[in-house]
């Protein structure tokens, strides 16, 4: 049965008071002033006056007992069976699960009491201090070194100031969040109060249990937000302290540099406490040298127990063990490298503790320095250290992010074993090396960010302000109207160009200037790129002749195109990326299209011919070739021609399309061989066979006529005046060989050999013979033999 007038303001406001008058627990603090509000709403509200700390800890104390024993009365065995009817298991997990953080959250609201008073007497103190200090007890000049720690300790405060303020801002945050969350809390208390006040007796238990859990859940919220407002005030304390504290520094600072000095009692006090320092991390190495021949020890027998068992293995007997004497080997291996690493650790400090005292050598040397040449050549030498130091920097960032990637590896390696697993001590051993390798790099970089910040310091105060110097002010001011005027001629408008862009749904057109930066920025750009890729073609070109996967002129025609289609793109890539529209280039793009109209045709079908040639291979580059009564050799095949040298050495330029289309003889298409013949007669009488085998001894003696084919000879034919002999011979085409010089040779030798055997060459003769009692006839006769 429901009753609609229970959700009334009156009749709420009557049961409060009922409930207060018998004596019902109510969930907290604040929600008994809630209720006490509510019962009395005629009364004006008064501000509650703040809790005192010792009230608070009265309440936090009784809040966590109670939570205690409530926990151990719902951990009892047989609990769960006692709950009222109607309350499920998932109620009393969330319940149990409530007192559990309750005690958790007033512990620490408790130990956070002793801290916000810690955090007041820090601020009064700070606030004292700076009331009191009038000066320092020495007289001036003061030490630079004193200065140091103070700019030091400023930057620390200034460090922690900003993680406060970042911490504060965190706070207040989740303050905010966690009042609304018990606000809303409360309020379910008190509906769950009224819900049992209304309940029958059938239902009383059950709504009496939900409301002492909507009250521990009510109590855990506000102890949290309790906790979160306390730790909110402590720190506000902390940062007006350390306010206050920088702000006693920075007049310690101001009065300290109105008289300093760095003299020699400075820089051997630097030093000393250098020296002290090296001393300390020379002891560190004399111990890590002990472990290294320790470590070095265990790995010579861990590698004599893995070698006996892969020997044992190469037998035919994989004897057990063997994957974990690996594992030995492999976790002794990298103790010696740990220990290594240790060892050039500690060496790097002892380094960087010498870059420390140069530093300050330098640094004094600036002070001392009575002209601005042996300043500069100080401040020079401090720029250098810092240089030194940032490079350093960087290598121990890398290293430290390598280190931890390999102890990440590790953690994972060692949650997939048990503690039984033989590899798990291993493992361990594992983690802890090189977790001291990384403990070690990350001291070094601390190490090296300090010196870094020291030097940025000093380098940042020895650099001339601006017009502190006349000349350097004079340089300064030239360089700056040069500079000026730089950006003007490179921010020259050549040309625009209208763009439009919707944005909302509206068109918005604009001219959009085209300057001469933009232009030379391409032009930079397209050459570059354009380098680039010639280089990497021209190492693509060289590849491919020396493996002989192409000729040298046809890797070099191809290098030719394949920079053509590059330059292209790489135009285009070039006004894409600077946001250059082609657009811009309207005026040339016609021009260039009329010429492309005219010329193309030719270029292209050229171009295809060309490649084509290169695809075949049926023309190469030392080919003899016959082209309408062209006779030379390919010195080239290009893009667009090809270059043919003939026996004169003229050069002549043949379009790739005459190889296609007209009939083209290649001498040395499938070999470099030629059969060329001369032709000799003899007088009639001489012995033919004999005239054969001089002309065969003649071309087997001649160097350049080759041995297979053969030479042979033939007798060819009768003649009017002499036997006509034939001598067939081959000679390789290319290189030095000539044809012509080659059957020279030979009709040279033939002629002294048949001088030497008395075998005459005749020549034409005609006989003739007159009578005079006849008419003059004329009769030809053959000579005598």
């Amino acid at each position: 049965m429901k009753f609609p007038f229970l959700k009334s303001g009156a009749f709420r406001r009557i049961a409060v008071v009922c409930l207060l008058a018998t004596g019902v627990p109510i969930s907290s603090h604040g929600q008994i002033n809630a209720i006490k509000k509510a019962a009395t709403p005629e009364e004006p509200a008064k501000p509650a006056a703040p809790e005192k700390p010792e009230d608070t800890r009265k309440r936090l104390e009784q809040w966590l007992q109670e939570a205690r024993d409530t926990l151990a009365r719902l951990d009892t065995p047989g609990a769960a069976a006692g709950l009222p009817q109607g309350v499920n298991p998932e109620e009393l997990d969330d319940r149990r699960r409530d007192l559990e953080q309750m005690i958790l959250t007033a512990g620490r609201s408790i130990k956070n009491l002793n801290s916000i008073a810690d955090a007041r007497k820090e601020l009064e103190s700070s606030r004292a201090e700076d009331a009191a200090w009038t000066g320092f007890p020495e007289n001036p000049p003061y030490s630079v070194l004193m200065i140091d720690e103070l700019l030091n300790e400023r930057d620390a405060i200034k460090t922690n100031l900003v993680s406060s303020h970042s911490s504060l801002a965190n706070y207040e945050r989740l303050l905010t969040s966690l009042r609304g969350e018990a606000k809303t809390a409360e309020e379910t208390t008190s509906e769950k109060l009224f819900a049992m006040q209304n309940a029958d007796d059938a239902t009383r238990d059950a709504a009496k249990w939900r409301m002492e859990a909507a009250r521990a859940e009510s109590r855990v919220l506000a102890a949290r937000a309790g906790l979160m407002q306390s730790l909110n005030d402590s720190l506000k304390d902390r940062i007006n302290a350390a306010t206050t504290d920088l702000a006693l520094i920075d007049r310690k600072i101001k009065v300290a540099r109105t008289s300093s000095h760095f003299n020699n009692e400075d820089l051997e006090k630097i030093g000393k406490i250098s020296e002290d320092r090296k001393k300390a991390v020379q002891k560190e190495l004399d111990g890590l040298s002990k472990r290294l021949k320790s470590a070095l020890a265990t790995r010579n027998q861990a590698q004599s127990t893995h070698d006996a068992l892969v020997a044992a293995a190469a037998q035919g007997t994989p004897p057990e063990g063997l994957e974990l004497a690996k594992f030995r080997l492999e976790v002794a291996d990298g103790r010696v490298e740990a220990m290594q690493s240790l060892t050039e650790g500690c060496e790097s400090l002892i380094q960087l503790e010498n870059i420390s005292y140069k530093a300050y050598q330098d640094r004094k040397a600036f002070y001392d320095a009575t002209d601005q040449q042996q300043k500069t050549k100080a401040l020079e030498s401090l720029e250098q250290l810092r240089d030194r130091l940032v490079a350093w920097e960087n290598v121990a960032a890398n290293d430290i992010s390598a280190g931890s990637a390999d102890l990440s590896k590790l953690e994972a390696r060692a949650a997939s074993i048990t503690s039984e697993d033989p590899r798990f001590s291993l493992l361990n051993e594992q983690r802890a090396i090189k977790s001291e390798t990384l403990a070690m790099l990350q001291r070094l970089s601390q190490a090296v960010i300090a010196q870094h910040k020291l030097l940025d310091r000093w380098v940042a105060d020895f650099t001339p302000k601006a017009g502190e110097e006349q000349p350097f002010h004079r340089i300064k001011n030239f360089g700056t109207n040069t500079w000026a005027t730089l950006r003007k001629i490179w921010a020259f408008q050549v040309t625009s160009y209208v763009d439009s862009v919707e944005v909302d749904g509206q068109t918005i057109t604009g001219n959009i200037p085209v300057t001469l930066g933009m232009l030379l920025r391409a032009l930079l750009f397209f050459v570059i790129g354009y380098w680039i890729a010639s280089k990497i073609a021209n190492r693509i070109q060289g590849t491919l002749v020396t493996r002989g996967h192409l000729a040298e002129t046809n890797a070099r025609m191809l290098r030719n195109w394949l920079m053509i289609v590059v330059g292209i793109f790489l135009a285009i890539g070039t006004l894409s990326f600077l946001k250059i529209p082609l657009t811009i280039f309207a005026f040339f793009g016609g021009a260039l299209a009329i010429g492309l109209g005219f010329g193309m045709q030719t270029l292209i079908k050229n171009f295809i011919s060309g490649i084509i040639v290169l695809a075949e291979r049926k023309i190469r580059v030392g080919d003899i070739l016959d082209v309408d009564g062209i006779i030379g050799t390919v010195v080239e095949v290009n893009t667009r021609s090809s270059i043919i040298k003939s026996a004169d050495d003229v050069e002549t330029m043949i379009p790739n399309s005459v190889f296609l289309e007209n009939k083209v003889t290649n001498w040395t298409l499938t070999s470099n061989k030629m059969r060329r013949s001369i032709r000799v007669g003899v007088a009639y009488g001489s012995h033919p066979q004999k005239v054969m085998e001089i002309l065969t001894e003649v071309s087997d003696r001649h160097g350049l006529v080759l041995k297979d084919p053969a030479p042979f000879a033939v007798f060819e034919d009768f003649g009017d005046n002499s036997l006509i002999f034939s001598l067939y011979f081959w000679i390789r085409l290319g290189g030095s060989t000539n044809g012509m010089v080659v059957a020279s040779d030979l009709r040279l030798m033939v002629e002294k050999r048949f001088a030497e055997s008395g075998i005459g060459v005749p020549f034409p003769q005609r006989d003739m013979h007159l009578t005079t009692d006849k008419p003059i006839q004329v009769q030809i006769t053959n000579p005598p033999a």
